[in-house]
């Protein structure tokens, strides 16, 4: 059951319709996902997930590239970057 509601979560559905065609609320249904792992779409980073960002950035991979490896897209990368107060680079190699 939860395989099948993790692989249907995956492929774009929503967690209302999942938990309703199961039979649990979607609360109930958000929690055994995180349980397994899955992070849920909108879901904010944790503070040792931004840590990770900035020191991966640092570091120099992209934001693609943190993103990628970290479960979220470039925008949320670079915002969080930002409040971070991390400086970004250049994605064209200029000088700032």
């Amino acid at each position: 059951m939860l395989g099948e509601a993790e692989r249907r979560y995956k492929d774009g559905e929503i967690l209302r319709a999942i938990a309703g065609d199961l039979g649990v609320s979607r609360q109930r249904l958000a929690e055994r996902l995180r349980e397994r792992g899955v992070r849920l779409r909108g879901e904010k980073p944790s503070s040792e997930q931004v840590r990770e960002m900035c020191l991966r950035y640092e570091q120099g991979e992209s934001l693609a590239r943190v993103g990628e490896r970290l479960g979220f897209n470039p925008s949320s990368v670079r915002v969080n970057l930002l409040r971070a107060g991390i400086a970004l680079r250049d994605p064209y190699g200029r000088e700032r």
